[in-house]
């Protein structure tokens, strides 16, 4: 395998990777919605929500624009010295940029997203467990009630441990036999 062919595959195989990457991040964001969506129509009592998946569109951006950079590099491999030196300075300005605005997606759409989840939880009828009641060790996750003593109960507690929907269901049926 000549030099150039080894580069130009490393250089695939790495634009493969990041693409692939980006597709799980957008898969994750889309999963994580629907779960949302599911939550908030299956009007149990105690819903968790975690504020990371506000993190991935903007990631998902991010990664896309590293693989198109790798494949726009791969692009100008079979072409001579002074054609990647002039296309590749201009191509390394535009997937800057790309990142750069991925870095602002990254954070600003992480806000916006959970300032809309939380709007449409409260126009739901939920509202936030108090700080140090619920999911405590669990830095981006919030436990979202519609009756705030189910933060407090002990065998809520036992069951909401890691945030997952499985447990907003075992709660449900807590409440349900209960009754």
């Amino acid at each position: 395998m000549t030099n150039k062919a080894s580069v130009f595959f490393l250089i695939f195989c790495a634009g493969l990777v990041f693409w692939a990457m980006a597709a799980g991040a957008g898969w994750l964001y889309l999963d994580a919605q629907a779960s949302n969506q599911e939550a908030f129509a299956s009007g149990r009592q105690l819903i968790v929500h975690s504020s990371s998946y506000g993190f991935l569109p903007g990631a998902a951006l991010g990664v896309f624009a590293v693989g198109l950079y790798l494949l726009v590099a791969l692009a100008l491999v079979p072409f001579g010295e002074e054609v990647r030196k002039t296309k590749g300075v201009l191509v390394q300005k535009v997937a800057a940029v790309v990142v750069v605005a991925a870095l602002m997606l990254t954070l600003l759409g992480q806000i916006w997203l959970s300032h809309r989840w939380e709007a449409t939880a409260k126009a739901k009828g939920y509202s936030p467990c108090p700080p140090l009641t619920l999911l405590i060790n669990r830095m981006t996750y919030t436990a979202w009630t519609r009756d705030v003593s189910l933060c407090t109960d002990p065998q809520v507690s036992q069951i909401v441990q890691r945030g997952g929907p499985e447990e907003s269901k075992e709660v449900e049926a807590l409440l349900q036999s209960r009754q």
